[in-house]
């Protein structure tokens, strides 16, 4: 028997201990045992201990679920705060850069196979998007994130029978001779000698308008008469020409010689490298009693063009569309090389295994969507072929307007590299790219080297494949040390005494330039042809 007043102390005690011991065990389980780890097999021990086998079986694979959702998560999180890193020419140099530009180890047909056993057995979605193409990773179709969710959805009856197909094809593949890189490389038609477009890109190239277009323009411009005038063309004292039979022409005109002289010798340099990008032009003088000009006379009159003043007319081209910067030649990445081909032809090189296999299983749906994309990838690869084109001639040109114009205004707008290139076109029905209005090549580009020197370098520095007939036309011209004659030659072959005598000939100062310039090319094509030629090395060394 206890007194009143010692049980009250008895059960105050009791009441503290109690709290206390709650407080203590929340915290263990609250706080103390997740931060050690500890949580989950204590719970995994208590699932465990008080279920049968089966129940047992069925958490833990939940358990192991949830896990990995949660890493999948973890990776999203942290590729959302991570920009990869795409190789540029500085990297390639570097002596531990190159382990992380292997493309294809060991034989890449059998490295596509196992890869695609492991879509086929793959559950979780999420697992595949952080591998995604753009990440950077040089061992995956792109195609496969989405054949891989597609089929689970729409053909899991043929899992098993695809897993059959995709082992006849590893064994096929691998019974057969092992292909060097070099010979790979030599063999699909795509990239040749490391910094060269191959047969198969250059097959597929646009015709464009060729030395013989020029001459057919020269000689209807010597029996046509003009009908009529009407602003287009540009610049305010540009004009529209309509001639008798129909058809149309880009009449440019100016105050000042310089950009006429600029539009004339670029089209020149175009011809002495053999671009098939630039639209026919030739120069003439404006004489309004001539039969050429006697029909428009109060349309050359409201135009305010001056008798006696010099005159380049363009061929008029239709059937054209704004033509935009490729993602390789926007800030993010600006480079081009080897490697971003193949990252592109990913999808290309794994077509034949892949189809073949839809084809035995009859789905004819998703072999037409790899041909689509085959073809939407030649397409692409062609494109950039004449981008390189492009670069080289922007840069030997010093041409302001066209992507320089979009560089240098990046630094206001964030988003004009979205937009289409200034000054360039696309022809719907070939994908010909067109430089249109090269005037400021040349003569006015070359005075303003000091301002906008570093945007024409930016793309040539990271540009390092090429069309090879471009690059020896290049070496040719550099070689006969004769670039200045030739195109002073062009200029009398193909203009009138009269034009001759109002627009005078490439200056000096600028040929001196051109030809800095053009070793400048041929530079960074040696640069180029060392980096790439070296990390293939290593990289076939490292794979083996």
């Amino acid at each position: 028997m206890l007194t009143f007043r010692r049980r009250r102390v008895l059960h105050r005690h009791a009441c503290l201990i109690s709290v206390m011991a709650a407080f203590c065990f929340g915290l263990v389980l609250g706080i103390l045992l997740p931060l050690f780890g500890y949580l989950s097999s204590d719970i995994d021990g208590a699932i465990i201990s008080s279920s049968n086998s089966l129940s047992s079986v069925d958490s833990e694979l939940s358990l192991l679920n949830s896990r990995i959702s949660n890493e999948s998560h973890k990776k999203r999180v942290n590729r959302t705060h991570h920009m990869p890193h795409f190789p540029t020419i500085d990297d390639i140099r570097k002596e531990n850069s190159l382990i992380s530009l292997q493309i294809e180890e060991n034989d890449p047909e059998q490295v596509k196979i196992y890869n695609s056993v492991s879509f086929i057995q793959a559950e979780d979605d999420s697992e595949l998007e952080t591998n995604d193409i753009d990440q950077g990773s040089y061992n995956r179709l792109p195609s496969q994130d989405v054949w891989v969710k597609n089929s689970k959805r729409k053909y899991g009856k043929y899992v098993q029978e695809i897993q059959e197909i995709v082992k006849e094809e590893y064994e096929t593949f691998e019974k057969q001779p092992k292909k060097t890189e070099k010979s790979e490389q030599n063999t699909d038609g795509i990239i040749v000698n490391d910094i060269y477009w191959g047969p198969v890109i250059e097959r597929n190239l646009p015709t464009g308008f060729t030395k013989q277009d020029t001459k057919r323009w020269h000689l209807y411009l010597n029996h046509s008469e003009v009908t009529k005038l009407e602003p287009g063309c540009g610049r305010m004292q540009n004009r529209l020409i309509h001639f008798r039979d129909g058809q149309m022409a880009c009449a440019r005109y100016r105050q000042n010689t310089d950009q006429l002289q600029g539009e004339l010798f670029s089209f020149y340099l175009g011809n002495l490298l053999n671009l098939t990008n630039l639209a026919p032009s030739i120069a003439t003088v404006l004489d309004p009693e001539a039969r050429f000009w006697s029909s428009a006379t109060e349309d050359i009159t409201d135009a305010q063009w001056r008798k006696g003043r010099p005159i380049v007319l363009t061929k008029w081209l239709t059937n054209l569309e704004p033509a935009g910067i490729p993602k390789q030649f926007q800030p993010l990445e600006r480079h081009l090389n080897k490697f971003d081909v193949k990252n592109i032809t990913m999808s290309m090189r794994g077509l034949k295994p892949i189809s073949k296999l839809f084809e035995k299983l009859g789905i004819k749906h998703e072999m037409n969507a790899m041909e689509q994309n085959k073809t939407k990838m030649l397409t692409k690869l062609v494109e950039l072929a004449q981008w390189s084109d492009l670069i080289i001639f922007d840069y030997l040109i010093a041409n302001l307007d066209r992507v320089v114009n979009n560089l240098y205004n990046h630094q206001w707008n964030a988003d004009i590299m979205e937009a289409p290139a200034h000054n360039l076109a696309k022809q719907v029905d070939t994908n010909l790219l067109v430089f249109l209005d090269n005037e400021s090549g040349l003569l006015h580009g070359y005075r303003l080297l000091k301002k906008y020197e570093t945007y024409h370098g930016l793309l040539l520095n990271n540009l390092c494949i090429y069309r090879k007939p471009t690059i020896n036309a290049l070496k040719q011209l550099r070689k006969d040390s004769a670039i200045g004659e030739k195109l002073n030659k062009l200029f009398e072959q193909t203009t009138s005494q009269s034009v001759r005598d109002v627009l005078p000939p490439l200056p000096e100062k600028s040929i001196k330039i051109l030809i800095s310039r053009v070793d400048r090319v041929l530079d960074q094509v040696r640069k180029c042809s060392e980096t790439f030629a070296s990390a293939a090395t290593a990289t076939t060394t490292t794979t083996r």
